[in-house]
């Protein structure tokens, strides 16, 4: 319990500190988070999705949503299908408003459907933190660093989106997201069953390959730094690849 409660709290100060305007506006803050995105990303192509895979024969034994084949891959499909969504309907908000001649950042309506989003995203994650003992959050280190690196990128591309906004009010909602799911999955009369889970972290992983993606791929003028990506994934994939068991 207490090693999942400290996990939470990092990860929840990674929020309030990338979202601040002190973490904002360096020069080399472009490659930073590039290299961010490259340890979240190798992360999930190596760890995550291969023990998720795994499980799939488990789901199905369950008989969880019958009638349905490749669980594990539907969830993450449809985390990625939300995170697009969310991501244009950002994106077409400030267009509209930039070309009425308004600040450059989302109206309300589009904010608080992102928000909400990355609030239901947050709250699996904490609920998966919760359950250290699974195998596909195992090493639970691996995984925060993965997710929190995520998060910092995140965080970014939110602040372009929404502004000031995501500062004063997101950036608290987001953490409140991630504290509510590990306060659920800490509840004694709820049980984390591994197939449940295994949809849950297959949501994440679908949404943080969205995310990760559209920040490396953006239709602004920010630069991405591929070498700075290609070199952590790398480090990162090295790193997961030692640590995972022969065989």
């Amino acid at each position: 319990m207490l090693t999942t409660l400290l996990t939470v709290l990092a990860l929840a100060i990674v929020h309030l500190v990338a979202g601040t305007t002190a973490a904002l506006g360096h020069q080399w803050r472009p490659r930073a988070l590039s290299a961010a995105s490259g340890v979240s990303v190798a992360y999930v192509f190596l760890d995550l999705l291969p023990d998720l895979a795994e499980q799939q024969s488990l789901i199905e034994r369950t008989e969880l949503l019958p009638g349905l084949d490749q669980h594990v891959y539907i969830l993450a499909l449809v985390g990625l299908t939300v995170s697009l969504w969310v991501e244009t309907a950002s994106r077409e908000s400030r267009r509209r408003r930039r070309a009425r001649g308004e600040r450059d950042e989302t109206g309300t309506a589009t904010f608080w459907l992102s928000i909400s989003s990355f609030m239901v995203l947050n709250a699996a994650i904490g609920y998966a933190v919760a359950s250290p003992a699974d195998r596909a959050v195992e090493p639970l280190w691996m995984f925060a660093v993965a997710m929190g690196l995520h998060f910092l990128a995140n965080d970014h591309s939110l602040v372009e989106h929404h502004g000031e906004r995501y500062q004063r009010i997101g950036r608290w909602l987001l953490v409140a997201g991630l504290i509510t799911g590990w306060l659920i999955g800490t509840l004694p009369a709820v049980e984390i069953r591994p197939d449940i889970l295994a949809l849950v972290l297959a949501y994440i992983a679908g949404g943080t390959i969205m995310n990760i993606v559209r920040h490396e791929l953006p239709d602004t003028d920010r630069s991405t730094d591929v070498l700075a990506f290609a070199a952590a994934a790398t480090v990162y994939s090295v790193l997961l690849l030692s640590l995972s068991p022969a065989g």
